[in-house]
């Protein structure tokens, strides 16, 4: 029994986790560009291997010219895409 609320706490936290993520796709697309950081931020905070939250935080960032924490999103992203 205990196994089945593991499981469904896992699978309750990967829905919040891509909540998160379309959220702060949503945010960015109408230039809120620092709650959409702030959503990628809580979607990390769940899964911090999530590739895509790393990339998509990547490219808010550099939308609003913040390009050194771009380029550290865009690489850890990168390496998450690779299985490094």
């Amino acid at each position: 029994m205990g196994n089945g609320v593991e499981e469904n706490m896992d699978l309750a936290e990967l829905k919040r986790e891509h909540d998160c993520v379309e959220h702060g796709d949503l945010r960015d697309s109408q230039g809120r560009f620092e709650k959409a950081i702030a959503a990628y931020d809580r979607a990390l905070m769940i899964d911090p291997e999530d590739a895509d939250a790393w990339y998509n935080k990547g490219e808010t960032l550099f939308k609003m010219g913040r390009i050194t924490e771009a380029s550290k999103c865009f690489e850890i992203a990168t390496k998450l895409y690779l299985g490094e």
